[in-house]
C-alpha cells in the first residue's frame, strides 16, 4: 500500500510515521492506461515517475468515518478490546506459577526446567511486537488483532491439552510470540479513537496491564488450580476463559488507523492507487524490525532508560520465585495464601497512577503554560524522581522483615512501596521516551524498552530461588535492594542532563 511522502531515491512513498490523526495522507494515483502505454517506450515497466500525488483526508470536520467521531459506545468497545486482551495476555505469564510444583511432579523435572513454560512464553513477547509493528503499517491494526488472538488461543490450547513436556514448552513459546503482537498496536488503537486530552486517561487501562496481569496471575492461578483438584492445565484454561469475550468481540472490530481507513475508502470509491514494489515492502519491514534493536544497542539514552525500567519490571517477576520460597519457608503459606501476598503490590500500582496524575495536573501543566506548550521532556520525570526512592525502600523492607518472630503482614506490606515506586517510574519513563523521540521514533523507543523489560523478566525467575537458598533470605533480598539503590541516580541524571543527552542522540529528538 502506498503511503505519504515520496522517497527521493525510489520515487515510492515512504513510511508515514510522522503523521498525526489530522494530517492529510498522500497516496500516488496511477496514470491512465493510455498514459502508461505512452510512457512505456521511455520508462521501465511499472514506473511511477509520472504518477500524480493525491492528498487523502477526511471529507470534513464531521466525517463519520473518523474514529474520533464514532459514538461513545463504539469507542469504548474498541478501546476495551486491547485493554482486556493485554491483561489476559500478561496474566498468562504468572497463572502458571502455581502450576510449577505440579509440573515438577508430573514430568519429573527440576524447578528451573519447570519454569520454561513461563520463561519462553515471556520471551515470545520480545518477538511478537517486532513482527507485528511493521505489518500493521501495511495491513492495518485490525488485521493484527484478527491474527494474534487466534494464534494465542490455538497455541495455548495445544499446550494445555498436551501431556508431553516438550510440546507444552514449544507451544507456550509460540503462544507468547504469536499472541503478543497486539502490544505493538494497542496504544495506537487508543490514540486513533480518542482525542489527545482523553487518550492519556483511557490509555492507562492498557498501560497498567503488563504490571497488573503478572501481579494478579499467581492469585488467579492458585485459586483456579485449587478449585479444579490441582490440575495444572487450568493455569492455561483460565486465560482462555478471560479472553473468550474478546475473541468474540474482535470479530466485530472495525479498522481504526486513519491511513488504512482512507486507503480502503479510496479503493471503494474507485481511485486507482499505486502499490509499493515487493522489494520496497520487504526493505521497510526489515528496517522497522531492526530499528528497536539498533536503538537498544547504540542509543545510550534509550539503553539506560530501558535498563532502569527493565530492572524494576524484572524484580516484579522475581517475586514469582521469592514469594513462593519466603512465605512457604518462613510462614508455611500455601499457594492460595502466597497469591494473596501480591495484593499490596497492586495497591501500590493504584497509588502510582494517582501520583503520576497529580504531577501531570500540577507541575507539568504549569510548564505547559509557562513555555507556551514547548515543554522539555524532562518535566515528565517527576513521578520517577519519587519512585526511584520507593523501590529500594520496598526491597529492603521485604529483605529483612521475613522471620518467624515478625508477623507475616509486615513483609507483605513491603509490596506497597515497591509497586508504587515501580509503576510511578514506569509511567514517567514511558511518557519521557515518547516526548523525547516524538512521533517519528517513539514507537521504536518504546519497543526497545519493552524488549529489555521482557528479556530480564524472563530471566530473573530462573535464578531467584537458588539465590535465596544459597545466600539466605535476608542477604539475597539485599543484593537486589542494593542494585535498586545504584539505579536511583538514573532519573535524576536524565532530569538534570537530559537536554545534553538528547543532543547527542543518533535519532531526531525533541529540541526544547
Amino acid at each position: 500500500m502506498a503511503v505519504a511522502h515520496e522517497d527521493p531515491e525510489s520515487g515510492l512513498p515512504n513510511d508515514n510515521s510522522k503523521l498525526t490523526p489530522d494530517t492529510p495522507i498522500t497516496f500516488v494515483e496511477k496514470e491512465s492506461k493510455a498514459a502508461n502505454i505512452k510512457s512505456e517506450s521511455s520508462s521501465p515497466p511499472h514506473s511511477l515517475q509520472n504518477a500524480k500525488p493525491i492528498a487523502l483526508d477526511w471529507d470534513g470536520p464531521d466525517d463519520l468515518d473518523n474514529p474520533h467521531h464514532w459514538p461513545i459506545w463504539k469507542k469504548v468497545f474498541h478501546a476495551a478490546i486491547p485493554a482486556i486482551y493485554t491483561f489476559a495476555l500478561t496474566t498468562g505469564i504468572s497463572t502458571f506459577v502455581a502450576a510449577v510444583p505440579l509440573i515438577m511432579v508430573q514430568f519429573h523435572v527440576t524447578r528451573i526446567v519447570a519454569l520454561l513454560p513461563i520463561t519462553l512464553y515471556t520471551v515470545g513477547f520480545i518477538i511478537g511486537p517486532l513482527i507485528s509493528s511493521p505489518f500493521s503499517e501495511l495491513y492495518g491494526r485490525r488485521m493484527i488483532y484478527w491474527t494474534n488472538i487466534p494464534m494465542l488461543v490455538i497455541f495455548d490450547c495445544i499446550a494445555a491439552a498436551s501431556d508431553n513436556f516438550a510440546v507444552l514448552v514449544i507451544f507456550r513459546f509460540l503462544a507468547g510470540a504469536g499472541g503478543s503482537g497486539v502490544l505493538a498496536v494497542a496504544a495506537g488503537t487508543i490514540t486513533d479513537l480518542w482525542e489527545p486530552k482523553y487518550a492519556g486517561r483511557v490509555g492507562l487501562s492498557y498501560i497498567i496491564a503488563p504490571f497488573l496481569g503478572p501481579s494478579l496471575g499467581p492469585l488467579i492461578g492458585a485459586y483456579v488450580i485449587g478449585e479444579y483438584h490441582n490440575n495444572w492445565k487450568y493455569a492455561v484454561w483460565v486465560i482462555m476463559m478471560i479472553i473468550a469475550p474478546v475473541g468474540v468481540a474482535v470479530i466485530f472490530m472495525k479498522e481504526t488507523s486513519k491511513k488504512h481507513i482512507l486507503y480502503l475508502r479510496a479503493k471503494k470509491r474507485g481511485t486507482d492507487l499505486a502499490v509499493e514494489s515487493r522489494s520496497a515492502v520487504v526493505r521497510r519491514i526489515g528496517n522497522a524490525m531492526l530499528k528497536p534493536l539498533h536503538m537498544t544497542i547504540v542509543e545510550p539514552l534509550s539503553f539506560f532508560m530501558g535498563i532502569y525500567t527493565a530492572f524494576s519490571f524484572a524484580m516484579n517477576f522475581s517475586f514469582f520465585g521469592s514469594y513462593n520460597y519466603v512465605y512457604s519457608t518462613v510462614y508455611g503459606f500455601n499457594q492460595k495464601q502466597i497469591g494473596l501476598c501480591y495484593i499490596p503490590v497492586v495497591v501500590g500500582f493504584l497509588f502510582a497512577m494517582v501520583t503520576f496524575g497529580y504531577f501531570d495536573a500540577t507541575k507539568y501543566r504549569k510548564e505547559i503554560i509557562r513555555t507556551n506548550h514547548k515543554v522539555a521532556p524532562e518535566h515528565r520525570l517527576y513521578s520517577a524522581l519519587l519512585g526511584c526512592w520507593l523501590i529500594p525502600i520496598g526491597l529492603f523492607w521485604y529483605a529483612w522483615t521475613p522471620r518467624p518472630s515478625v508477623h507475616w503482614i509486615v513483609p507483605v506490606l513491603a509490596g506497597l512501596p515497591f509497586g508504587w515506586g515501580t509503576f510511578a517510574s514506569f509511567l514517567s519513563c514511558m511518557t519521557y521516551l515518547m516526548d523525547t523521540y516524538m512521533v517519528a521514533n517513539s514507537a521504536s523507543a518504546v519497543a526497545a524498552n519493552g524488549g529489555l523489560r521482557f528479556a530480564l523478566g524472563a530471566v530473573f525467575p530462573l535464578f531467584i530461588t537458588q539465590a535465596y537458598e544459597n545466600v539466605g533470605i535476608h542477604w539475597a533480598g539485599s543484593i537486589f535492594a542494593f542494585a535498586s539503590v545504584a539505579m536511583i541516580p538514573v532519573p535524576w541524571v536524565f532530569f538534570w542532563k537530559g537536554k545534553e543527552l538528547r543532543a547527542k542522540s543518533h535519532y531526531e529528538t525533541c529540541k526544547y
